[in-house]
């Protein structure tokens, strides 16, 4: 949860930062059940994976992302 929990702080800094937080209705940060495999060196790496969404709508009827 704190991992989820970070992300989604980090997410909301940074559209605010970018001056795009009162144009979006809903943001959120996804920690994924999966890991991603990367490459260290010679060894591979087993990592969290993190969805971003953002959504831009009127009515939460339709919406543009």
């Amino acid at each position: 949860v704190k991992i989820a929990q970070a992300a989604d702080t980090i997410y909301i800094e940074e559209i605010r930062k970018a001056g795009l937080y009162d144009q979006i209705s809903q943001a959120f940060a996804v920690l994924l059940p999966v890991k991603a495999v990367g490459v260290m060196g010679d060894a591979r790496t087993y990592e969290q994976v993190i969805a971003l969404r953002a959504v831009q709508t009127e009515d939460f009827m339709t919406a543009d992302w």
